[in-house]
């Protein structure tokens, strides 16, 4: 019997981007085991050098996740102040 593949509790995805929230497991070392939460942000694109599609995952705890919003957010206001278009 195969191990089903573990899915995220939450995930939101908008274009390219998404964002998982997953539930994990770990032994504290004297076999009690306890659980933890993490993120996962990913963004999927085509590369052009290999001609493939690609994604680049990073990982964050959840503590992260507030400051990655602000982040984001300061981000997006100098973006937006800059006058600079992509």
């Amino acid at each position: 019997m195969t191990e089903e593949k573990k899915k995220p509790v939450k995930s939101f995805a908008v274009g390219g981007l998404s964002v998982a929230l997953w539930e994990n497991e770990a032994d504290n070392g004297d076999g009690t085991k306890r659980k933890y939460r993490s993120v996962t942000m990913r963004r999927c694109f085509y590369n052009k050098k290999e001609s493939c599609l690609d994604t680049q995952t990073i990982h964050v705890s959840p503590e992260e996740v507030g400051c990655m919003a602000e982040l984001l957010k300061r981000m997006e206001e100098a973006v937006v102040n800059d006058g600079v278009p992509f």
